[in-house]
């Protein structure tokens, strides 16, 4: 199935505790229910794919456990069993270190590749050679070194996209967020970026990862786990290779395929 997983050098083992926990998760706009006591687990180590189709709740969802939004009803857990639903926004991703990656690419568009991860290091920590040394290793990790200077606005549309994962590796976190981060990328630049999730894990070997998108094909490449987002509820979890031929998956998402 996939040219990327056998560059995946680092295997997840599943674990009795997950690394995010949602529990009858359940939220509502206007009256009009959008995710109905939806359960979740996402374990340490694993990468995550989570589909469906378009306004079914998947950006909804993370901002859920961002904190950006407030679930009606329902609990959030973090590592050891932690609750964060009442947390704020930056306790939760400070504390927990829980990254995110938007749809909308997310940089500084009048500051240069090298100044937009500069900025936001320094936020996070004083001591410059460091700063300088993460700088430099992101810049050469995700090949951005030859557009170091240049303005984020002049960036392709997939150097921005790089450039956004980058800045959330700053604070070295454990959990990132991917929102349909392939939309709008050449099938080139999908592979690129597909290599680049992937080889995260052979530096972050705790990393824990979950992408949104509404195509399977990018998602199953990449994932160790499929969820199926139907109905404001995840109705199946299960191995990228099984669930493509799981009777209720198919009638849900996949159809005829």
């Amino acid at each position: 199935m996939s040219k990327v997983k056998k560059f995946r050098i680092i295997k997840y083992k599943a674990v009795t505790k997950p690394a995010l926990k949602i529990k009858n998760i359940s939220k509502s706009f206007n009256g009009v229910p959008v995710l109905e006591n939806l359960n979740l687990n996402i374990f340490p180590g694993s990468i995550n794919g989570l589909l469906g189709e378009n306004g079914s709740g998947k950006t909804t969802l993370f901002n859920l456990i961002l904190g950006i939004l407030k679930a009606d009803k329902g609990e959030i857990f973090a590592k050891s069993n932690t609750l964060i639903s009442s947390m704020p926004i930056h306790e939760r991703c400070n504390k927990f270190r829980i990254a995110y990656v938007p749809q909308r690419v997310s940089v500084f568009q009048n500051l240069s590749c090298q100044d937009n991860i500069k900025g936001i290091a320094q936020l996070m920590m004083k001591d410059n050679r460091k700063i300088d040394d993460i700088c430099d290793r992101l810049l050469t990790e995700f090949s951005l070194l030859d557009v170091a200077k240049v303005r984020a606005n002049d960036l392709s549309g997939g150097q921005k996209k790089k450039l956004s994962i980058a800045r959330a590796l700053i604070g070295d976190p454990e959990i990132i967020l991917f929102d349909e981060i392939f939309a709008a990328l050449s099938p080139k630049m999908i592979e690129s970026i597909k290599k680049l999730i992937v080889n995260l894990q052979t530096t972050r070997r705790s990393l824990t990862i979950l992408i949104s998108d509404h195509i399977w094909q990018h998602v199953n490449d990449l994932s160790d786990i499929v969820h199926i987002l139907s109905d404001g509820e995840i109705i199946k979890s299960q191995k990228p290779a099984d669930i493509v031929k799981d009777l209720i998956a198919r009638k849900a998402y996949f159809g005829d395929i």
